[in-house]
């Protein structure tokens, strides 16, 4: 069975609602976000970063208005893709709507007026497995179209690894992988493996900088090993559908305070009312060992978890 309850207070980010089934539990931010702060198998580490000393902040008042600011915060969350500043950075810094129901709960922050975003994010536990089903959505609520794709952005404690197991697809002449980089990306860097089937990105907390990479005609699974533990986020892929970023669906990004594991829906112009919605089901797996960072132990650790 499925236990939701408010917690008065977690660490400095207010209350929360907590979510469990007794193998794994999660918090929700209701006094700030949405973020899913924490995610882990009962009684053990907490696989997503938790930005306590508020170290990660960008000043956004020159489109949200004076003294306005935008917080990481860290665990889970909902952005809109294509990536703009200060536009994507919407300072959600206020209380959160929720509304539970049957395993889960639905999580509205307030409409961002001045871009006429509504985002959603809607957790539902299973009541017997380790796993979750994530859905995120964002609605036009003005009259003017609005181009781009549901970015869901799970920000990670540092630590781990992130693998992303690429197509196998059988294409012939034609290319069937797309491999997408950021000026700030040194292909040289050892946080980077390139395997055969396989993107793996380790963290590495005594690196300065960061690196980014995306992935097009992607499996739809990313995951991250931690803490002994083992998420394995999954989505739908549509490889015929038009993506954010040269075409990425699956995208990872790391620095030295953490790794984010990302995923995205295709592009979609929205008019009035109309919703973009992106669902990513999401199994946490116990007593998992990290393997080495060697093309080899990656593949065979994919094959295995997967």
């Amino acid at each position: 069975m499925v236990s939701i309850r408010e917690e008065a207070s977690y660490k400095n980010y207010g209350k929360c609602l907590s979510i469990s089934n007794g193998i794994i539990e999660a918090l929700i931010t209701v006094d700030v976000g949405p973020r899913i702060i924490r995610l882990a198998c009962v009684g053990k580490e907490n696989m997503m970063f938790e930005d306590i000393g508020r170290t990660v902040t960008h000043d956004v008042s020159s489109l949200y208005g004076e003294g306005k600011t935008w917080n990481i915060y860290g665990g889970h969350r909902l952005w809109m893709s294509p990536e703009s500043f200060p536009e994507t950075y919407y300072p959600d810094n206020e209380k959160v709507v929720y509304t539970t129901r049957v395993g889960g709960a639905e999580f509205t922050p307030q409409r961002q007026d001045e871009t006429g975003l509504q985002l959603s994010l809607l957790v539902e536990m299973d009541e017997n497995e380790p796993k979750l089903k994530i859905t995120h959505t964002i609605t036009n609520t003005k009259k003017t179209p609005v181009t781009g794709a549901a970015w869901s952005l799970s920000v990670l404690d540092a630590g781990g690894i992130a693998i992303v197991p690429l197509s196998k697809k059988e294409t012939g002449l034609l290319p069937s992988r797309n491999i997408v980089l950021w000026d700030y990306t040194d292909m040289t860097d050892d946080r980077l493996l390139f395997g055969k089937d396989t993107v793996a990105v380790r963290h590495d907390a005594s690196k300065q900088g960061a690196l980014k990479i995306g992935i097009g005609q992607a499996t739809g699974k990313i995951v991250y090993v931690n803490h002994g533990q083992a998420l394995i986020k999954e989505y739908e892929a549509d490889e015929n559908a038009s993506y954010p970023d040269f075409g990425s669906s699956t995208e990872v990004y790391t620095c030295p305070s953490f790794t984010e594991a990302e995923t995205l829906s295709p592009l979609m112009t929205i008019g009035k009312n109309e919703r973009i919605v992106h669902t990513e089901i999401w199994t946490l797996k116990d007593n998992v060992s990290a393997p080495a960072f060697t093309a080899e132990a990656l593949a065979d650790f994919s094959e295995k978890i997967l």
